[in-house]
């Protein structure tokens, strides 16, 4: 392995709530399209929730083998939505092969469990019509941090096996009245009279990657993703440690590290603007200052498409690959993504 391995993306497929794919998120995003809409949503007080959510007609019907099952309502919308990204990407799927998928799901919240049941994987595969080798497949329910933790594992997964292509994706939402009630009952959503909340959203966004070995020189502008940087916050918000904002911080030093030296340009983070995650990402950026470029530029796509949780990390690096293509903005990014509890992960992403 070399002393900064890298990966590339081939390609990209997602769904969001202000885009069909990765184009049309993308260009949504730079014209600063939002799609956070009051819903029929109620919270505690009786007032409309706020959400970012992806038109139903932009998604597969449930495939019957599923509908008759036992899975609750949520999981049927989490495998709609991954689904209807995972299969953009079919056309670029190398010819005679299965691939592994390693997939970012919903974090596991106190008081909240994540109700999947069966083999997410082995699901997906049936609805998207897409083969995919599930026995080496690999699942990070750990949230936002969870693709970034995807693409660490890719990395040694090109390394050891010396196969040349991987999937990995993330996908999440919060259109389940059983967790915006929790989240409702923490404070933490941005509805009338709360100063300190989030937007929910929801999305699933899939990658294609190859290791250095393919010849990508058919895309006009390469996207490298480096080793990630992972660490973890040990004053989260759902336990009673002092919040120092070690982990990201952490992280994004660790991640500067596993490429060569260069300024970094553009920073894109799942930042949701509650106090807790700007504080953070201001004490990562502030404690990496030498490594950024001044002015910087930074983007918080939340403000279109609400917080997609454990889908961000793919759609961040999605966007800028696809954007990328029509015009080079920067060659030098860096990607941060935090989860509720402690994980947090930031990576390199560069444009040839």
């Amino acid at each position: 392995m070399s002393e900064h391995p890298w990966v590339q993306v081939i390609g990209a497929g997602m769904v969001t709530p202000v885009g069909g794919n990765a184009v049309t998120t993308a260009a949504a995003v730079a014209a600063e399209v939002s799609s956070v809409q009051e819903t029929s949503f109620r919270n505690k007080h009786y007032m409309p929730i706020k959400m970012a959510q992806v038109p139903d007609g932009a998604l597969p019907e449930i495939n019957e083998k599923l509908k008759n099952s036992l899975l609750l309502p949520r999981q049927h919308r989490l495998l709609r939505l991954a689904a209807a990204a995972l299969v953009q990407l079919k056309g670029l799927l190398p010819a005679g092969q299965t691939l592994p998928l390693y997939l970012a799901l919903p974090e596991h919240l106190p008081g909240y469990t994540t109700p999947l049941r069966g083999n997410f994987i082995e699901q997906l595969a049936l609805q998207s019509g897409i083969p995919l080798n599930v026995a080496d497949s690999l699942i990070a329910d750990i949230g936002r941090a969870g693709s970034l933790y995807a693409i660490e594992k890719a990395v040694q997964y090109f390394d050891k096996t010396g196969n040349d292509y991987l999937l990995i994706g993330g996908v999440d939402t919060y259109k389940d009245p059983r967790l915006l009630a929790k989240l409702d009952a923490e404070d933490r959503l941005n509805v009338q009279g709360v100063l300190d909340g989030f937007i929910p959203g929801e999305g699933a966004a899939f990658l294609l990657l190859a290791s250095d070995r393919v010849n990508a020189s058919h895309i006009p502008h390469p996207v490298r993703l480096y080793r990630p940087g992972t660490a973890l916050e040990s004053g989260h918000r759902y336990n009673e440690e002092p919040y120092r904002g070690d982990g990201l911080a952490d992280a994004v030093r660790e991640a500067l590290q596993q490429a060569e030296s260069a300024k970094i340009q553009s920073v894109w983070s799942s930042m949701t603007y509650e106090s807790y995650g700007a504080k953070e990402f201001g004490v990562a950026l502030l404690r990496n200052s030498a490594a950024f470029t001044e002015p910087l530029d930074t983007q918080h796509p939340v403000d279109a498409f609400g917080d997609m949780g454990a889908a961000t990390g793919c759609a961040l690096a999605g966007m800028i690959a696809a954007a990328a293509q029509r015009r080079v903005s920067f060659h030098h990014y860096l990607l941060c993504c935090s989860s509720d509890q402690a994980h947090r992960a930031a990576i390199r992403l560069d444009i040839g």
